[in-house]
């Protein structure tokens, strides 16, 4: 991108755009499928989940867990020893309740915020609000405590992801066209910042994660549209991406893929990436005015969101398009908004993707060779469209689906039938009303 476009986008984004869509773990997804989920297990495999509260003064993981009945009930705060924003959304952390782009029901934009390691025994969360990621531990009966805090490698820890005792981290800067990647170690219950491992990005990352294998990482920017892939050897990361793609723009009138949360299904030879679209922006890189039409945001309208799939190869130097712009909906106008979080089913056959802006979840097929095709597009709908729906999770077989509503403080949990179908099973309450992120499920 040239540099003087870049620089319009970021006056843009650091303006109005700190809203968009935030972070979500991307399911449970066991065997070749590779998510927060299937390496939270322990061994106790009771139905738990876990969301940040994102508070100022004292950041904290929050968890339910499901009682005999089958409830899901509040089982503990643990706090994470870093601090958050609050409703205060990264990096402006200004806020006005009457401006849909500041209201804080979105902070980090970006998925991955909250992840498991392989054995279940540690979780590791981003701090935006001191710029620190913490190290928890995990009990078998699913209480957390901090073991650890290390410096982030810029301002703002967005996404983390873990691999084995390695810890891949993406951090935004102190405006949208700057952020960085680095990695950390897990040593006798420390994390500790793996010297010479940071990589400036001059964007801002959204998510980043692992390969299946634990050989690469995998990050996409908010800012470029660009997903890049780094080499993990000897310790550290390639100096250069190994492989880099731009997200898709199938015509000259399509707004901006703005690539958010993403999931991957590993098979064998190589890795299939499948990747959230929100379309906020015109192919000039502005804001739409609107006349009323989206009820979270009536100033301004976008296009219908998509999916795009892609596939890696085994050793990270081939990173290819599959299928591009995969609409929620059926023209590129009218459509589901924001698609900013998906998460895979248990099986690797089903996507599911959040319409942020529209409250409803739509689902994708995903075939032998990673094409995507819309299954159904309102597998979840909320009417009033006064939900913004958030980060999105499966538990470790799939039969549960956990949707946190980032402005509401409620986490709707669906059960998931063997054919993907969602049938709404309850609501649970106790986070801030805005400024929540993350989800991880044991």
């Amino acid at each position: 991108m040239k540099s003087s476009v870049q620089v319009l986008f970021v006056l843009l984004v650091s303006q109005l755009f700190t809203w968009g869509c935030s972070q979500g773990n991307q399911g449970a997804q066991p065997g070749a499928v590779k998510t927060d989920s299937d390496r939270a297990s322990t061994a106790n495999q009771d139905n738990r989940f876990y969301v940040v509260s994102n508070k100022q003064a004292a950041n904290s993981v929050v968890g339910w867990r499901q009682n005999e009945g089958g409830e899901f009930e509040l089982f503990g705060e643990f706090r994470t020893g870093g601090q958050g924003t609050g409703p205060y959304e990264v990096p402006d952390l200004k806020r006005d309740l009457n401006h849909p782009l500041a209201n804080g029901d979105d902070p980090l934009i970006s998925a991955n915020a909250l992840m498991a390691s392989d054995d279940g025994r540690y979780a590791a969360v981003v701090n935006p609000g001191d710029g620190t990621v913490s190290l928890m531990g995990i009990a078998a009966d699913g209480t957390m405590a901090p073991l650890s805090i290390a410096k982030a490698s810029d301002r703002f820890p967005l996404s983390l992801d873990v691999h084995g005792d390695m810890v891949a981290v993406a951090s935004l800067g102190m405006d949208n066209g700057k952020g960085s990647i680095a990695l950390y170690r897990i040593f006798d219950n420390t994390l500790l910042p793996v010297a010479g491992s940071r990589r400036d990005l001059m964007a801002r990352p959204s998510t980043i994660g692992f390969s299946a294998d634990g050989e690469h990482v995998i990050v996409n920017e908010l800012v470029t549209g660009k997903i890049k892939v780094y080499a993990v050897a000897g310790g550290t990361l390639s100096g250069e991406p190994t492989a880099e793609i731009d997200s898709p723009r199938e015509a000259d009138d399509r707004f901006q893929a703005i690539p958010v949360g993403w999931v991957s299904r590993d098979d064998g030879e190589q890795e299939i990436i499948l990747m959230s679209e929100a379309r906020f922006l015109t192919p000039d890189f502005k804001l739409r005015e609107g006349n009323g039409e989206v009820v979270q945001a009536p100033a301004f309208s976008w296009q219908t969101g998509s999916v795009s799939s892609y596939s890696l190869s085994d050793d990270g130097r081939r990173l290819q398009l599959i299928s591009a712009d995969v609409l929620t909906g059926d023209e590129v106008e009218g459509g589901e908004l924001a698609n900013c979080w998906v998460a895979l089913s248990a099986d690797g056959n089903t996507l599911f993707a959040v319409n942020a802006l529209s409250s409803s979840l739509s689902s994708f097929s995903v075939g032998e060779s990673g094409a995507v095709q819309l299954k159904e597009l309102l597998a979840f709908k909320d009417d009033s469209e006064e939900r913004f729906l958030s980060d999105i999770t499966l538990n470790h077989d799939g039969t549960l689906l956990y949707q946190l509503v980032g402005n509401q403080g409620q986490v709707i949990i669906f059960d998931v039938s063997g054919d993907g179908e969602l049938k709404m099973r309850q609501v649970v309450s106790g986070l801030p009303e805005y400024g929540s992120y993350g989800l991880l499920s044991n």
